[in-house]
């Protein structure tokens, strides 16, 4: 046992927190359980967990799970755990190829629809991290139809056949959920040439003590100087790829590109897993940078009481300068249609990140945007953080922007990314942040 332990810790030494997600462990025990698999069209399965000796009341509300990258979620830790309170549970695969984001609107119809010729009443859907900003994006084209995905400002646009007649959600928990597109500006590095990761930058390089990096700590004090630099040259960078994607899909569309139908497409220095992983943030070095709330929102404490408070996070440095320059950790390889439609977001020039604030992004140019997408969703959300996780500010954009009347942001001292503590006196987090998500939802005229 303790060998296994020690590959899995090295194995989450090098491996990005969102390809893990999905596989943190739920606990054991609770109370005996069913599993139903099921076929969701051409291009997605997924398996329906209940309790043996049903819920009357909590069976009928089922939470709909899924997460995007050709995850395996049949074993993912929340909707195992909620299963546990009585809810119904189903777990979506999708085996398409992510060419575009709209991929993902049917399996999650034919879930839902799965759901209800089953007796449940009510459905929601509760997305954690990458799987926040596809189910967002799920009920936002589901609430207001194809021109939900189809405004103007949107850099690609989805079909209208994959956009129509979706039924609806009753609810949506994001559990500390990334912000897709938005995730992956934040990790672009603009000391590096995107088209040759040798060459950086030095004026630019956020990892050279010169600019304010200490190797021996892993954290920085950045000058303002630098920071505006910074965020200038991750602004024009980020808008010169948009732009240099779109003229390649414009050729191909012609019939003028490399190939008939799309086309590679290869960015270095830029992380597909945003600031948790290895990209290139400075507020995973210089954590005065998205600290903290800019509102008092309800903390879960380590000692089991509850404060409204502003939250300020208590995790470490994040980002890495020894993978800098590594073709699975800072490069996007995808094909220009997917970065259109998953990673391309357009940035204004006045983009910045502040203690608690990221300005000048317009939020509703990409489907993969969870704080654009919650603009239009107006059923009850509720919005979970994990104090030690990256996305406190992040997470709190995206509960401002929500047009849901009945919406919630609630933080867990101590927990991570997948919930569980991040130092031993956290206590329990896992236990106190289900508990209140079974509260949310068993909550009497709720749905």
């Amino acid at each position: 046992m303790k060998s296994m332990l020690r590959f899995v810790v090295a194995i989450l030494a090098i491996v990005p927190m969102c390809a893990l997600a999905q596989n943190a462990p739920a606990r054991d025990g609770g109370p005996p359980t069913k599993t139903t698999f099921v076929r969701l069209g051409g291009r997605g399965n997924g398996i329906i967990i209940e309790r043996m000796t049903p819920d009357p009341v909590k069976s009928k509300i089922a939470i709909l799970v899924t997460h995007p990258e050709h995850a395996n979620n049949f074993n993912y830790f929340h909707g195992l755990e909620l299963a546990k309170y009585g809810y119904t549970i189903l777990l979506v695969n999708n085996y398409g190829p992510e060419e575009t984001y709209e991929e993902y609107l049917a399996p999650i119809a034919a879930g839902i629809k799965e759901l209800h010729t089953r007796g449940v009443e009510k459905v929601v859907l509760a997305g954690h991290s990458s799987g926040g900003t596809e189910l967002t994006f799920y009920q936002d084209v589901a609430e207001n139809g194809p021109a939900a995905c189809q405004q103007p400002e949107r850099i690609y646009k989805c079909q209208t056949k994959d956009a129509q007649n979706l039924p609806k959600a009753d609810g949506v928990i994001i559990l500390d959920a990334n912000s897709g597109a938005v995730s992956r500006v934040l990790a672009l590095n603009p000391a590096m040439n995107p088209h040759n990761a040798r060459q950086i930058d030095p004026s630019l390089d956020m990892f050279d003590a010169k600019n304010g990096y200490d190797p021996a700590t892993g954290k920085a004090n950045y000058s303002p100087d630098f920071l505006k630099k910074y965020f200038a040259a991750q602004a024009a960078r980020a808008n010169q790829m948009d732009d240099e994607a779109a003229a390649r899909l414009d050729k191909i569309l012609k019939g003028e590109g490399q190939f008939k139908d799309d086309e590679p497409f290869v960015v270095a220095g830029s992380s597909g897993a945003g600031r948790a992983a290895n990209g290139a943030n400075p507020s995973g070095t210089d954590l005065r940078l998205l600290a903290q709330t800019h509102a008092p929102h309800l903390l879960l404490k380590a000692d089991g009481t509850q404060s409204t408070q502003i939250v300020t996070g208590v995790g470490g440095p994040s980002q890495r300068p020894d993978q800098q320059g590594l073709l699975a950790q800072t490069t996007v390889n995808v094909t220009v249609k997917h970065y259109l439609s998953f990673d391309a977001i357009r940035v204004k020039p006045d983009f910045h990140l502040t203690a608690d604030n990221i300005t000048g992004i317009d939020w509703t140019s990409s489907g993969d945007s969870m704080e654009g997408n919650v603009e239009g969703i107006h059923v009850p959300t509720l919005v979970v953080a994990a104090g030690c996780g990256a996305d406190l500010v992040l997470l709190e954009i995206t509960y401002d922007l929500t047009a849901a009347k009945d919406k919630d942001y609630v933080a867990v001292e101590g927990a991570n990314h997948n919930m569980g503590p991040c130092k031993p006196e956290y206590g329990d987090t896992y236990k106190r942040a289900f508990d209140y998500m079974d509260g949310w939802l068993s909550k009497p005229g709720r749905f």
